[in-house]
């Protein structure tokens, strides 16, 4: 093959990653809040917009998020400029801008990549590693869109301008500082290894404005604070390690968190770990010319470089530990190591330990790096699509059935009876549309609002689906009914009263024939499942049925009944 042919097919396998990442995020991120997104910058428009100065609408910026420990005003006042220049809050450009930071660090590491002066083969396996569907809650989950990708981008920035010795990197480097600090409460621990190279480079003097600067932030961070009562009040050494290495080794386990995935997350943590801590240690014995048998590694003279990569290493391990002390102590135990969101760090980490090899080798070790790194990342790519998948299609419906039921029962989330924290959203949610701080999207719901609430028909003997109930659990089951549709049809359950209609999203599985897949490319297995409680919905006597709406055609068929009670 021609050489400059194989140069445009590296450059297009470059983009691939990007490309497919900006189509698939653009195709199932909507304009809906998630979770506690609304009590997180719906409240806090609404609440500056009642405001009468700006010292107070400073503070509003500044408040906790409900009963945790977050103080971000960085994203929320991002979501006011939203609101202020198009009329109303968006979260699909929320989620946007945020996916930008990822941008920006494929930008930054090219940067640092150039000074390698390596063939551009060799970062073929960083866009691999950014754009991987894994960390899909930072994707469309504008809480942690807003908090891991920035403080990813802004620490990185602030260490790497640090490393060059001029007066307006040292400011820029301070604002990056600032900026990181009140973007999540993880960006403070960039003051700690900025005040170690700085050291290490011995600036004192910087050092000096550097500490001063971290610590009034930590001051305002920490004014008026309240704890999170989720932290944990007893320290469990053995328990809070494992959960860090499990963290840092969190990027190799992808399916569901079992015993095996944790030894496998566990055994690829510590590999990491004891591979970062080694190199570190091996760069300051290389750095002092120690004559030391233990770090018989001679790295090229490349201080710059290498003083930013390892001290963005210990910027991360520093965010990895407070993740695992914070929430290793849940319920679910080693399991919140494996949410997606707290994956990015283990991601960042390869992409650091990868750069090492760049900067410091050369010749057949190089070269070992690029062909263990590059088929791991790739496949790692397309897997974390396949897996994931169920989820973000699943996430979407429950939006999109979401949205229905509030703008006909005043209900987004799906606890709409008895729930203050499901009711604290609503009232939210309200008073944000009535003031038209939020507009509702038309989604292929509420498209046929008239439609399904006037629905009605008699109730088929047919056997679709089974219902049971089981624990104060509702569970409403079926194995072989189709339910393959794109982003642009729709399917769901149906439970209508004399008084209400609900939509139900359902969950859909996987499928389980590999070669039904293949053959048919029928993602999604037969059947479905749907779990709510008892006090999900007001009680009264319930006709379910399944609507689909298939090429702009609204169809249902009502097929059991059921009683909720008190």
């Amino acid at each position: 093959m021609k050489p400059y042919l194989l140069k445009y097919i590296t450059y297009i396998v470059a983009a691939f990653p990007a490309g497919f990442f900006i189509w698939y995020v653009g195709r199932y991120t909507v304009n809906i809040p998630f979770l506690d997104d609304n009590l997180y910058y719906t409240d806090c428009i609404l609440a500056v917009n009642k405001s009468k100065s700006i010292a107070e609408a400073f503070w509003i910026f500044m408040k906790q998020h409900t009963i945790t420990e977050h103080r971000t005003p960085v994203s929320k006042f991002v979501a006011y400029l939203i609101y202020k220049f198009t009329g109303s809050l968006n979260y699909t450009i929320l989620a946007h801008l945020g996916n930008l930071f990822l941008g920006g660090l494929l930008f930054f590491f090219w940067k640092v990549f150039q000074k390698t002066k390596t063939d551009f083969v060799f970062f073929l396996p960083i866009p691999f590693l950014i754009f991987q569907m894994q960390t899909f809650e930072n994707q469309f989950w504008t809480i942690c869109n807003w908090t891991y990708y920035p403080i990813g981008f802004l620490q990185m920035l602030t260490l790497y301008l640090l490393s060059f010795d001029k007066p307006r990197y040292f400011l820029w480097a301070i604002l990056s500082a600032i900026l990181v600090t009140f973007t999540f409460s993880n960006g403070m621990f960039v003051f700690l290894p900025a005040a170690l190279v700085l050291i290490y480079l011995k600036r004192y003097k910087e050092c000096g404005i550097m500490t001063v600067t971290g610590a009034l932030c930590v001051a305002l961070y920490f004014s008026t604070y309240k704890p999170s009562p989720i932290v944990p009040h007893q320290l469990d050494i053995v328990h809070l390690f494992t959960s860090f290495v499990i963290l840092l080794g969190s990027y190799l386990e992808i399916q569901s968190a079992s015993f095996l995935s944790n030894t496998t997350a566990f055994l690829f943590g510590a590999l990491v770990l004891t591979g970062l801590i080694y190199t570190c240690f091996a760069l300051l014995n290389n750095y002092f010319d120690f004559k030391n048998r233990y770090f018989p590694i001679k790295f090229k003279k490349n201080y710059r470089a290498n003083l930013f990569l390892s001290s963005s290493v210990i910027c991360l391990l520093i965010s990895a530990a407070a993740v695992a002390y914070s929430r290793s102590a849940s319920q679910d135990g080693y399991y919140e190591m494996f949410f997606s969101r707290y994956k990015f760090i283990s991601v960042l980490l390869l992409c650091l330990a990868y750069f090492f090899c760049l900067i410091n080798f050369s010749g057949m070790i190089k070269k070992a790096a690029l062909w263990v790194f590059l088929p791991f990342s790739i496949f790692m790519y397309f897997f974390s699509y396949y897996w994931n998948h169920e989820t973000i299609f699943n996430m979407r419906e429950n939006l999109f059935v979401g949205m229905f039921n509030f703008q006909n029962n005043k209900a987004l989330s799906f606890y709409p009876h008895g729930n203050d924290w499901a009711e604290s959203i609503d009232k939210i949610t309200e008073e944000a549309i009535k003031t038209q701080v939020y507009k509702s999207p038309e989604t292929i719901y509420t498209k046929f609002s008239k439609e399904i609430l006037s629905a009605s028909g008699p109730v088929s003997d047919t056997t679709v689906f089974q219902i049971s109930r089981k624990d104060n659990h509702w569970l409403i089951k079926n194995e072989t009914f189709p339910v393959e549709t794109s982003v642009d049809e729709g399917m769901c359950l149906i439970l209508k009263s004399e008084k209400k209609t609900y939509l139900l999203p359902f969950r859909r599985e996987r499928n389980k024939s590999r070669k039904d897949l293949v053959k048919n490319g029928n993602y999604f297995w037969k059947g479905f499942e749907v779990k709510f409680d008892d006090y999900t919905y007001l009680p009264g006597k319930y006709s379910v049925g399944i609507i689909r709406i298939i090429d702009n055609q609204f169809m249902v068929s009502f097929h059991k009944s059921l009683i909720i009670d008190k």
